[in-house]
C-alpha cells in the first residue's frame, strides 16, 4: 500500500508540473496562479504546498523535470569531449533535434525564451541560467583553444571571442526559431549555419 501511495504521489506531482507548463506557456509565468494550476490538475492548492514550496519553487521544478526528460540541459554540454568542430556541431544538434521532435521541451523553450517574466522573484532563476551559459562558454574557449593548438583552427583567431560569436549564433537561431517554428527546421537551416561558421575557424 506504501508503495501505491508513493506512485500516486509522484503522479500527482507530475500532473502538477504538466499543467503549470501547459498555463505557464499559455499565460505567462506571472499571470497564473497556483489556483489555476490546482484547478487543472485536479488537486487542492494544498497537494501543490505538499511538493513545492511557492510558485518560484514550482518554476524551478519544472525547469529541472523538463530539462532531465528530454536531456536539454546545458550541463550535458559541459561534460561531452570535443576532439573535432564536427563535435561541437553535433552536440548542438542533438539539442536542436530534440526541440524540434518534442513538443513538451519546445513548448519548455517558448516558456523560458518569451512568456517567463524575469522580475525580482525569478531572478534566482535568471542567475542560475546566466551563470550556466558563462560556463558553457568558458569551455567553447577552451575547447576552440585546445583545437587551435591542434592546428585545426586558425592562430588568427581569439578563442573567448569565437566562443561568444558562437553563443550568439545558437540564441540568435533559437530566439528566431521559436518565433516562428514554421518558417524554417532548425536541426537542417540551423546545423548548415553552425557547420559553416564552425569551417570558416579552420586553419
Amino acid at each position: 500500500m506504501a508503495r501505491k501511495t508513493r506512485e500516486e504521489s509522484e503522479q500527482t506531482r507530475q500532473d502538477i508540473l504538466n499543467v503549470a507548463l501547459d498555463l505557464f506557456h499559455a499565460r505567462g509565468y506571472a499571470r497564473t496562479t497556483l489556483e489555476q494550476i490546482a484547478r487543472g490538475a485536479g488537486v487542492t492548492r494544498g497537494a501543490i504546498y505538499w511538493h513545492f514550496k511557492d510558485k518560484v519553487d514550482l518554476f524551478l521544478g519544472l525547469k529541472e523535470d523538463v530539462e532531465r526528460s528530454t536531456e536539454t540541459r546545458l550541463e550535458d554540454l559541459l561534460l561531452r569531449t570535443v576532439n573535432e568542430l564536427s563535435d561541437m556541431r553535433d552536440n548542438l544538434l542533438r539539442l536542436f533535434r530534440c526541440l524540434e521532435n518534442d513538443e513538451r521541451a519546445r513548448k519548455y523553450f517558448e516558456l523560458i525564451f518569451f512568456r517567463a517574466e524575469y522580475t525580482e522573484e525569478l531572478q534566482p532563476i535568471m542567475d542560475q541560467f546566466r551563470l550556466k551559459l558563462q560556463r558553457l562558454e568558458q569551455k567553447d574557449a577552451e575547447d576552440f583553444a585546445r583545437l587551435q593548438q591542434a592546428g585545426i583552427i586558425a592562430a588568427r583567431h581569439d578563442g573567448a571571442q569565437i566562443a561568444l560569436a558562437l553563443r550568439c549564433l545558437v540564441l540568435g537561431l533559437l530566439h528566431t526559431w521559436l518565433i516562428n517554428v514554421d518558417e524554417f527546421q532548425i536541426v537542417r537551416k540551423g546545423g548548415e549555419l553552425i557547420e559553416q561558421y564552425l569551417e570558416s575557424l579552420r586553419g
